[in-house]
């Protein structure tokens, strides 16, 4: 992700960015994850929800007893729906654009309440939401907690048709809890990368292509990254390790042996490219910066490449414009390896999520229904979401309603599929921020990838191996 979280306000398609590596299991979801709070024990948590579970128990009959019937029988009496909103980007205009709004003209009956704060606080207080917006990179930490509902009974009783969206989303998604369907995805995430056209030009170097390899990317490193009129420019940040692994559906750890995956030819291949850049003259910067993006691209405009995902590079861009910052930016494919060429991150899904003690199941599902409608699809697509529908009409519309991305290569979004999700396990997380704090080992400790990639090796089946425990 790949993560983020909002809502930010203002009336631009935006929201802050929130780093997906926090620590587990004393992990901070919603508006204010930066801030530290006393940890509340997960044991604590799980019983809360279980408790709350049994005590709807009575309210799910309904469930049950509707699938006897061929109709999905969902009374209209007025309810009000607890949403939060778990680390995915939403902004308040995409928030009330998305759900608030067409909710009112399609179920006038169910009113949203967005609640926002730390997830594990709402949980100690009974204050459990009805749905969880998330994605399927921060699916465990919900599995953690016992939140997520298998959601295949009422998919059958809503006939909803999942054959009309991604598979690879759908997909990515029952991976999640083999057997189950925790989460129906409504966009998808794709990777790209984005340039600044006016560095390209100032200093005479050809704009970059669709379906780039890594080793032409760091030719274009080399070039752009110079001083100029006292300014330091970069040619690229390549952000995360695991960002650049994402195409071969490669685990965090080993779901066989509960070893962690990092010492492997892949992440040596990968840091090979991290240890050009950060070998490039004039790249380390003072006080031993050595990350740039997404600001060095967005706003400061001193980086000429950047690759990530698509909805928060897209976000923050708009979201520069309208404060005059943007630079004068386009963009292709995200760059691959030679065996991986014209293909896709892996599948990045936007989810919604039914909480095992939400006592209005039913009518949640029913907002479910109108997020993936295509009506509503086609709205998400022109506020520059990628729509989860397998409908190219639906796709060309991505950023209609956003005149800046008009002359812009946006088919680039769309150009490569996207790749299989590997196997989740529940200290993912745990070894992704140890894999990606090989950058700072690397860039400022000076050590060698070998040397680098065997520590982290240590340091996480040390981390798996306590978090099995628990």
């Amino acid at each position: 992700m790949h993560g983020q979280t909002g809502p930010a306000s203002g009336a631009t398609l935006h929201s802050a960015f929130v780093p997906r590596h926090q620590d587990l299991p004393k992990i901070e979801w919603g508006a204010n994850m930066s801030k530290r709070s006393k940890w509340v024990p997960l044991v604590l948590l799980v019983a809360a929800v279980t408790a709350a579970g049994c005590s709807t128990a009575k309210k799910e009959e309904p469930v049950q007893a509707a699938a006897a019937n061929t109709g999905f029988q969902v009374s209209k009496d007025p309810v009000t729906l607890k949403l939060y909103v778990n680390v995915v980007r939403l902004s308040d205009l995409e928030y009330q654009a998305f759900f608030v709004e067409p909710l009112k003209k399609k179920y006038p009956h169910i009113t949203l309440e967005k609640v926002d704060g730390k997830l594990e606080d709402l949980i100690a207080a009974g204050n459990i939401p009805d749905i969880i917006v998330s994605d399927n990179d921060w699916h465990m930490p919900l599995k953690q907690l016992d939140l997520p509902m298998d959601l295949t009974e009422l998919v059958k009783l809503s006939k909803l048709d999942l054959s009309q969206l991604n598979q690879e989303a759908v997909n990515a998604v029952r991976n999640l809890e083999p057997g189950q369907l925790q989460g129906i995805p409504f966009s998808l995430n794709q990777g790209a990368m984005f340039y600044n056209k006016d560095l390209f030009d100032k200093f005479g170097v050809p704009y970059p292509k669709d379906d780039m390899l890594w080793s032409d990317v760091m030719d274009l490193h080399r070039k752009l990254t110079r001083m100029e009129d006292g300014v330091q420019y970069i040619g690229i940040d390549l952000r995360f390790p695991d960002h650049m692994v994402s195409p071969y559906t490669q685990a965090f750890v080993d779901p066989k042996t509960n070893k962690a995956l990092v010492d492997i030819p892949l992440y040596h291949q990968v840091l090979e490219m991290f240890d050009q850049m950060y070998k490039t003259p004039g790249y380390i910067g003072p006080k031993d910066k050595y990350a740039y993006g997404p600001a060095g691209f967005v706003t400061e405009k001193i980086q000429a490449m950047q690759p990530d995902w698509v909805t928060k590079i897209v976000s923050d861009l708009l979201q520069a414009e309208a404060d005059g910052l943007a630079p004068n930016w386009d963009m292709v494919t995200n760059p691959t390896f030679p065996d991986k060429k014209g293909q896709g991150r892996h599948a990045l899904a936007d989810m919604l999520v039914i909480t095992k003690a939400s006592k209005h199941k039913e009518q949640a599902m029913q907002v479910i229904q109108m997020l993936v409608s295509r009506e509503q699809q086609v709205d998400i697509s022109r506020h520059s979401r990628v729509t989860v529908l397998n409908d190219d009409e639906v796709k060309k519309q991505f950023g209609a309603n956003n005149p800046s991305l008009k002359g812009k290569n946006t088919a680039a979004v769309f150009k490569n599929p996207s790749t299989p999700t590997p196997p989740p396990h529940i200290a993912d997380k745990e070894v992704q921020t140890i894999i990606r704090n090989i950058r700072k080992e690397m860039a400022i400790n000076k050590k060698d990838i070998n040397t680098a990639l065997r520590e982290a090796q240590e340091q996480a089946d040390k981390k798996v191996a306590e978090l099995m425990k628990k």
